[in-house]
């Protein structure tokens, strides 16, 4: 079987027959998708098993709820293609995209890994492409990993978070596999894991549509809790730039991806409940590396030395909060 589709999937009754039909209108038919029901308590159950007895390409597994990364990594316990995609319950495939993966994987059987832009749908149901430079720019050929990282994860146009598990096509061979019980499992595995592929595909074209308001699939909605594990996952995956051996340029510019994620995404978001944005205050003050490590434009890095200098980062990280709404600090170095 050429290509296998993981769709974890929780209390997603609304989306998951969906999911599966744009799949089944796709012009490519060796595919399988593996829905992982992981512990729904709507009819997300009985709509999977419907949907694997109309269809034979539709494998459902049932397990207690674990969260997604368990959910992904049943997944991936148990397909059976050669090359395997995510597929979040309230997203889509856009019309072609298997076919165009299939001819992708057929031109780049070397990479362990293909790689690809989105877009996002409307409220009126139409799409948008979200297509960074570091694609427009680069994509279209294969790379060694390590370039292939600081492409899409390390430069000045990465363009924000490229991490996504539905972004990418992976060889049977070079699977991930998710730590599980956190959330942002995917910033916690899939960049640094491409500094060890041999090649990866940068695909120029936007294959996915991802609905930004998620209402379901395995992903959880905001919680506190969230606080506590962008934290560690962050903390984790600054442990492991020592053992990567990356490029001193290029692991300021993660560094600085990295920074700017929980800095823009989680404390200058508007509305953050303060005593969360004060735990993430308090992380900043006991990891000065973090902000220091944002890269702002070149004329006005003199700017944040001397404000970094004069409050300190706790009150730095609060005034360009407010200040700014997080805009233009990943200058980074040039593509």
């Amino acid at each position: 079987m050429k290509l296998s589709v993981i769709i974890p999937v929780h209390n997603c009754e609304a989306h998951l027959a969906d999911a599966v039909k744009c799949l089944q209108l796709q012009d490519f038919a060796d595919w399988e998708a593996v829905v992982v029901d992981d512990g729904s308590t709507d009819a997300t159950p009985q709509i999977a098993d419907g949907l694997a007895q109309k269809d034979v390409r539709v494998r459902v597994i049932h397990q207690p709820n674990g969260g997604v990364s368990v959910a992904r990594n049943r997944g991936l316990d148990e397909v059976c293609g050669d090359w395997i995609v995510w597929l979040d319950a309230d997203d889509a495939y856009v019309p072609g995209a298997l076919r165009r993966i299939s001819e992708l994987t057929n031109a780049n059987a070397a990479c362990n890994c293909l790689q690809f832009p989105y877009n996002t749908i409307q409220p009126d149901g139409s799409l948008h492409p979200c297509v960074p430079s570091a694609y427009s720019e680069f994509g279209g050929k294969s790379y060694p990993g390590l370039e292939a990282f600081d492409i899409l994860f390390a430069r000045r146009n990465v363009g924000g978070m490229n991490w996504q598990p539905w972004r990418f096509v992976y060889r049977r061979d070079s699977l991930p596999r998710f730590r599980t019980g956190v959330i942002h499992e995917d910033m916690d595995v899939l960049p640094l894991q491409l500094v060890g592929f041999s090649r990866v595909y940068i695909a120029k074209e936007p294959l996915y549509a991802y609905l930004p308001a998620r209402a379901g699939a395995a992903t959880e909605t905001f919680t506190p809790r969230r606080v506590r594990d962008i934290l560690d996952v962050t903390a984790h995956v600054y442990a492991q730039l020592d053992a990567a051996e990356l490029p001193k340029d290029v692991r300021r510019g993660f560094t600085s991806t990295l920074a700017c994620n929980l800095f823009g995404f989680y404390l200058a978001a508007p509305g953050f409940p303060e005593p969360d944005r004060t735990e993430l205050l308090d992380a900043f003050a006991a990891h000065p590396e973090w902000l220091r490590a944002i890269d702002w434009p070149p004329r006005t890095a003199w700017l944040k030395r001397l404000i970094l200098r004069v409050l300190g980062v706790r009150l730095t990280a609060r005034l360009v909060g407010r200040l700014t709404g997080y805009k233009g600090f990943h200058a980074g170095r040039k593509g």
